[in-house]
């Protein structure tokens, strides 16, 4: 009977209708990197990361757990819960497929 509901458990699952993915953008000397919510419609399995970047047609998108670096040293300049990014600012945006692995910063 244990093993019936531990399995019960494992199975569900909470959709909240929003796909999670790490975004790194350059905007002249910083690098950015967040992470952005999209959200998601019926054909979401077979959608790569940049399939959210191209659909997305905002003049801001919000990043959460930010890390704001120095485009030149690489080193970390500040930390933020949050941001607005001005999509007309940016001049190079994607976002990181899950299975890619994490590059160091």
């Amino acid at each position: 009977m244990h093993d019936e509901s531990s399995a019960a458990r494992e199975d569900l699952r909470l959709d909240t209708g929003f796909k999670e993915l790490e975004i790194v953008a350059y905007i002249g000397e910083f690098k950015i990197v967040g992470v952005a919510h999209f959200g998601v419609g019926n054909r979401t399995s077979s959608r790569r990361a940049s399939d959210y970047i191209r659909a997305f047609n905002d003049v801001r998108l919000t990043l959460s757990q930010v890390r704001i670096y120095s485009k030149a040293t690489k080193e970390l300049l500040d930390t933020a819960p949050f941001i607005l990014l001005n999509m007309d600012k940016v001049d190079f945006i994607y976002a990181r497929d899950e299975d890619e692995g994490r590059a160091p910063e």
